[in-house]
């Protein structure tokens, strides 16, 4: 969703990917009473969330290699939040199975 577009794109900022814009799909804001359906995309209801990356002319090749170690560092970091994420809320659903389960037990008892 929106939610994690953007905030993969304030974990490529901390990690000093620089150049890069996250645009997450489907995103309006309201601005002087002004809305802007699909703000910051190229069209207003492009299917997908995506990257862009600037780089400038004269980039070196070991520049363009940090670059890409440095992105492909905040996708791993990322799917391993979304993951963990996950994880508690399975076990935080889990819990609630397992409680509202006591609950009908002993009231039956």
């Amino acid at each position: 969703g929106g939610k994690d577009t953007s905030y993969f794109g304030s974990m490529l900022f901390t990690r000093c990917v620089s150049g890069t814009r996250v645009v997450p799909q489907s995103q309006n804001k309201v601005m002087g009473g002004q809305e802007f359906v699909g703000f910051g995309s190229s069209t207003e209801d492009y299917p997908h969330s995506y990257l862009t990356a600037a780089c400038a002319i004269g980039l070196s090749e070991s520049e363009m290699n940090e670059f890409f170690s440095r992105l492909e560092k905040g996708f791993k970091d990322f799917f391993a939040k979304q993951k963990k994420e996950a994880k508690k809320k399975a076990a935080a659903a889990a819990e609630e199975k397992k409680e509202s389960v006591s609950e009908v037990t002993d009231k039956a008892a």
